[in-house]
């Protein structure tokens, strides 16, 4: 026998069709229903029903719904970062992910396509649902530039309904409100931060003229998915540089194993990127000050060449768009270096022989020297060898790259006595690898950490961590060395003041150290020397890090 769909009233079977289609995803990804869950896709069939009929209007919906699961739960495996709406805005990084995808995603969205062929249609009766349509893409477009609009249709709906917008946890907010609820909610965390009253403003008066500046070059150096436990339970070839010398500290990054724009930022800023939800760079980058008060704007002032350079496209994250609005006068990415094997990720010496030669420019136009090199080559993910969740393979690559930098530093560093330059060098991780698995084996997290747990990386979901738990979730290594400096001690005192600090306290510690002053470094030094659970704690962050002083440093 023949199955058919009911030809009577297909707009309601439609929608009965997608809300069980809906209800059955949700609880199969999440474990947990609200009816409210359904609102966004109600409303997104009522406006699609403009140009397809009810069948595949209902089916196309539910694909919809399910890229987005799909992609939210691939991300939080791989990052513990939830899929937001910048995502779909910033949809070019998609082509870094392919790696990382499988058949399922290419399967939707040939099944998209599918509806759309065989559903498309334009009849008149089909102009009653046009309202729907309307009041949707006007809520979408107004939610998206919340600074310049009033209250919209759906989320006056949202408020009716009580749909509760978990803004402090988003992973929760897409559990209890659904993918595509969670989609709209997400528009607005574009809003730019408010200006006004600041708590450093007096900080100006007490700013010394007259203390010793000892002004070294300066080499910044975020190292890709760089990591080395503090105990003996997962060493790599990283901690080798204690053997060349550099003074070690363990510090809190703010991410786990993507997102390296977040510590990007925090590094470049001194500001926590989890204060202000969006603040980094794929919400703001046109939107920043073409004067923002960053890092490598102050070295600037202070007589500084300031560039960056990454062997990565340059609107990766936007860091063509945001290096210069941060201070950098040069930026050299993807396109001004050349590697022959046209790997993805090209090993860190074209990163280091580049920055090399630069150097040798500065140096020889007597030019002191701020550089943030981003490496790439670490980058995951790591081949399983034998079940070892990547290991081997991540070691190797680490290995290559703590040489490659080694032999740069020790280049860099001839050059600078041959030009009687002082020079510092800063390397840190941005965050840990996407390993999990490898960290769960090794006793870095224990069961309290995940609230699922598996076979693969994949399988790891992690639960909603304490202050504590926070600390070792970011914990990544950082070393500093320094060379010709009248303060021998000044490296250790870098590392020994950044142990068990956010990466975002840096900048204040570096500065203060090698003389540079500024009236918020000085502040945020001051706030920096809070406990560590402190400083990750949103309520800490929310009172000494306002709004304002985002506003003030970051926006016209």
């Amino acid at each position: 026998m023949r199955f058919r769909l009911p030809q009577n009233k297909q707009v309601l079977w439609g929608l009965l069709s997608l809300s069980v289609l809906s209800a059955l995803l949700q609880l199969y990804a999440f474990k947990y229903l609200l009816i409210v869950k359904l609102l966004m896709p109600w409303l997104l069939y009522f406006s699609v029903l403009v140009f397809l009929r009810p069948y595949p209007a209902a089916f196309f919906i539910f694909l919809i719904e399910c890229l987005g699961v799909r992609i939210h739960l691939m991300k939080m495996a791989l990052t513990n970062s939830p899929f937001e709406a910048s995502d779909i805005f910033a949809w070019k990084q998609a082509f870094f992910l392919k790696s990382y995808t499988d058949y399922v995603i290419p399967a939707i969205v040939i099944g998209l396509l599918l509806c759309v062929w065989k559903g498309i249609s334009f009849k008149k009766k089909q102009l009653l649902f046009l309202p729907v349509f309307f009041m949707v893409a006007m809520s979408i477009v107004q939610e998206r530039h919340p600074t310049e609009s009033q209250a919209n249709p759906v989320s006056s709906l949202f408020k009716l309904a009580r749909v509760t917008y978990v803004d402090w946890n988003f992973a929760t907010n897409v559990k209890e409100n659904g993918i595509l609820n969670h989609i709209f909610l997400t528009l607005p965390t574009g809003q730019i931060p408010a200006k006004g009253k600041l708590p450093y403003e007096d900080l100006n008066a007490v700013i010394d003229p007259k203390k010793a500046k000892y002004e070294p070059d300066v080499f910044l150096v975020l190292c890709e998915s760089c990591y080395t436990s503090s105990n003996e339970s997962f060493v790599t070839p990283i901690a080798d540089l204690e053997k060349d010398g550099f003074a070690h500290a363990t510090v809190i990054s703010p991410v786990y194993g993507g997102m390296t724009a977040e510590a990007e930022f925090e590094v470049l800023t001194g500001l926590p990127s989890r204060r202000y939800k969006g603040i980094d760079f794929q919400y703001f980058a046109e939107r920043y000050s073409a004067k923002a008060e960053a890092v490598p704007r102050i070295f600037a002032e202070n007589g500084y060449d300031t560039w960056s350079a990454h062997a990565n496209d340059g609107f990766f994250w936007k860091r063509d768009i945001v290096h210069p609005k941060f201070g950098f006068e040069r930026s050299f990415f993807a396109d001004s270096m050349s590697w022959s094997d046209g790997s993805k990720y090209p090993e860190d010496k074209v990163l280091f022989d580049l920055a090399l030669t630069k150097y040798a420019d500065s140096l020889k136009a007597g030019k002191k020297t701020f550089a943030f090199l981003i490496s790439v080559y670490t980058h995951g993910p790591y081949a399983d060898t034998d079940g070892d969740g990547g290991e081997a393979v991540y070691k190797e690559k680490l290995g290559k790259t703590v040489q490659q930098f080694l032999d740069f530093k020790n280049a860099a560093v001839k050059l600078a006595q041959q030009n009687n330059r002082p020079v510092i060098f800063v390397i840190f991780g941005d965050h840990k690898p996407a390993m999990t698995i490898s960290f769960y084996k090794r006793h870095e997290f224990d069961d309290d950490y995940f609230s699922a747990r598996g076979s693969r990386n994949e399988s790891f979901q992690f639960s909603t961590l304490n202050r504590s738990q926070q600390i070792v979730y970011g914990k990544v290594p950082m070393y500093v060395k320094g060379y010709g400096l009248k303060d021998a001690g000044v490296a250790e005192a870098i590392a020994k003041e950044s142990e068990q600090r956010p990466i975002f306290c840096l900048p204040g510690i570096l500065s203060e150290r090698i003389g540079i002053q500024n009236a918020y470094y000085n502040y945020l030094v001051d706030t920096c020397r809070k406990s560590p659970e402190d400083l990750v704690d949103p309520e800490f962050l929310k009172k000494y890090f306002t709004e304002e002083i985002y506003g003030d440093r970051l926006f016209d």
